[in-house]
């Protein structure tokens, strides 16, 4: 008795808060502070999609100054930065490319104080200056943020952006708004890359990707220590020539996105990679590349990635390592492991979960990729039953926002009220994600990943 008695004392607040409440499977659970943080980037996701909500509560301590100074200091957009943007017959905008210019090192130690001391005053309904800076739309944005979560919660997604920017409210919610900008005005669709798999580029002819999945250039193949999977990349097969650059895009987003899918947030929520660099040479050198992935997962994909590992770089290695790792945030730099053997490996990841070829015990066919063609799509004939899910999960986002909105209105000094709405809340964003898991197989082509059986949403 006195053993346990001292081992709640030992506690911290947060472990002790944790403890006292009983979650529900996918729910995302944050301390007070970070909840209060969470409430304050709903409402002006709620105030952009036009859904009614009273902030202040959750703003009644911000330092207000004037408008101004966020229009001086806070975003500094060029007017390049907006580009041209036309709509399309399904909400989307097509725009000039933009530099997403990510850089995070000189954000606050103290994100949640900063929050507290945003730059830019709460009017009730206002559409925060950052989204108007990039002249997003209600309805793109609320179509683009809803089918691109997948699996993942909402709140989880957005405790990533958070995250990334050390809780920091302005900085937040302008590396935000430049993602739903970017997934919004992209000149191809990524939720259409990811449900149309390698189907769709077979039969629209997308050479370079084809031939990137055809090589195996990138697969998602075991998993480390903590579970996440391992995204493994054999540099050796890649030339410049044998793709655009927009086709080498279409193919990492496809192999982000199909890694997305063997996650389980918010308990598993990132991927590892490992860059295997065995038979490397100049001629597999290509910096565009490199340049995107690091942009994807510091702008695009916050708190996604695992460990980075480099396996077997060769000298010739060493001057192109110290040209790109300038380019990387410093969160990102953290997580890089140079790898020479198995043995190093086997810090990481268990001998059953690293390739054969590299002296694990993992069996993979690298030689010989049996591409989809689209026998194993009945259900995406079965439209009605498609058409039946989505109306049911619209229904539920809305029921999940009018929730939302009560439960930032409500007092948390209310302790039983302001549970009893959270809680209502989670259970209708596990919906929202079961909703998902029944629609998959009637929007999203199958993968060789879901044909193998590896991959089981």
């Amino acid at each position: 008795m006195t053993t346990d008695t001292e081992s709640m004392r030992s506690k911290s607040k947060d472990e002790k808060w944790k403890s006292s409440i009983a979650p529900l499977e996918r729910e995302v659970v944050v301390p007070p502070d970070q909840e209060h943080s969470l409430k304050q980037i709903w409402v002006y996701l709620l105030h952009l999609w036009n859904i009614p909500v009273d902030g202040s509560i959750v703003f009644k301590d911000i330092r207000h100054q004037e408008i101004s100074e966020l229009a001086s200091g806070v975003s500094n957009l060029s007017a390049s930065d907006k580009g041209k943007k036309k709509s399309s017959f399904w909400g989307r905008k097509s725009a000039s490319s933009t530099e997403v210019n990510v850089n995070p090192k000189d954000e606050s130690e103290h994100g949640i104080h900063h929050a507290r001391h945003s730059a830019t005053p709460y009017v009730k309904g206002n559409v925060h200056p950052e989204f108007k800076m990039m002249e997003l739309e209600p309805e793109s944005s609320y179509k683009e943020f809803w089918e691109s979560l997948r699996i993942e919660p909402p709140d989880a997604i957005l405790v990533r952006f958070l995250k990334a920017r050390k809780w920091h409210m302005d900085k937040t919610l302008h590396m935000l708004a430049k993602d739903i900008n970017w997934r919004c005005t992209n000149d191809f669709d990524i939720n259409g890359i990811i449900n149309g798999g390698e189907v769709a580029m077979v039969k629209n002819d997308v050479k370079g990707v084809v031939k990137n999945i055809e090589l195996q250039k990138a697969i998602i193949a075991g998993k480390d220590l903590e579970g996440r999977p391992i995204i493994l990349v054999r540099p050796k097969v890649h030339y410049s020539s044998d793709q655009t650059e927009e086709e080498l895009e279409k193919y990492a987003l496809l192999v982000i996105e199909q890694s997305k899918l063997f996650l389980k947030p918010p308990h598993l929520k990132q991927a590892g990679i490992l860059f295997d660099l065995t038979g490397f040479s100049l001629s597999n050198m290509d910096y565009t590349p490199v340049k995107f992935l690091i942009t994807c997962f510091e702008a695009h994909y916050p708190e996604s990635l695992g460990h980075l590992f480099i396996h077997k770089a060769p000298w010739i290695f060493s001057p192109i390592w110290n040209i790109v790792k300038n380019w990387l945030d410093p969160v990102v730099a953290s997580k890089i492991m140079f790898t020479k053997n198995v043995d190093e490996l086997s810090k990481y990841m268990a001998k059953d979960q690293i390739p054969e070829y590299l002296g694990g015990t993992l069996k993979l066919n690298l030689d010989k990729y049996d591409m989809p063609d689209g026998s194993k799509d009945e259900l995406l004939k079965d439209t009605a039953t498609r058409d039946k899910l989505l109306v049911e999960r619209e229904e539920l986002i809305q029921e999940f926002l009018k929730r939302t909105a009560e439960w930032i209105e409500t007092d948390p000094a209310d302790k039983e009220k302001h549970d009893l709405v959270r809680n209502k809340r989670a259970q209708l964003s596990e919906k929202i994600d079961n909703n998902y898991i029944a629609l998959d197989p009637y929007i999203r082509s199958r993968s060789a990943y879901d044909i193998r059986g590896e991959l089981k949403v």
